[in-house]
């Protein structure tokens, strides 16, 4: 009996297995194709936030100096700030310190992130001065807000290309003596 069954095949298995390779072909291809893109979108992902934490870092690092020392002191980014309307060295490298031309990921000619700050002065004295009171009664007293606008600006770069870029903001306020 079983051998009357085998010879009545006559190749049908051998196609429909065939069959189910091809239809098992074309579904792993199809998966291979759809994680590859969902690999680049997660690449594309992790350097956008690579970029904006730089940009982050620029102005957290630029707000760390402000906080420390003394801001009459001739060599405090603030001094510098209000006597010339501009800082120097705008760029910060690994260790945090601001520099004309580093690299945030390592020592210049290795690194790909570029932390820059871009400060400017919005109001040198703000007698409102909103969130404090000062300044608001009539007694003459000249203490007011100067008012800084933070621009941090990170990029990516690949081969002295920048690949991408990422800006973020922040005002901050430093309470200080009006003329």
């Amino acid at each position: 009996m079983k051998q009357g069954f085998y010879q009545k095949q006559s190749g049908v298995a051998l196609f429909v297995a065939l069959i189910m390779l091809l239809v098992l072909t074309v579904i792993g291809l199809s998966a291979s194709q759809r994680s590859g893109l969902q690999e680049r979108m997660a690449a594309n992902m992790h350097l956008d936030n690579m970029t904006f934490s730089t940009a982050e870092s620029a102005v957290g690092a630029f707000v760390a100096e402000a906080n420390t020392g003394t801001s009459i002191d001739p060599n405090h980014v603030l001094f510098e700030l209000r006597t010339t309307g501009a800082i120097v060295n705008r760029k910060y490298d690994k260790d945090g310190v601001r520099v004309a031309n580093a690299f945030i990921d390592g020592d210049f000619g290795s690194g790909s992130l570029v932390a820059t700050i871009t400060p400017t002065i919005l109001d040198d004295c703000d007698k409102s001065c909103g969130g404090f009171s000062l300044g608001i009664s009539s007694s003459g007293a000249s203490i007011g807000c100067r008012n800084y606008l933070l621009q941090g600006d990170g990029q990516l770069l690949k081969g002295g290309e920048v690949v991408k870029s990422e800006t973020t903001r922040m005002w901050a306020r430093e309470i200080t003596a009006c003329n």
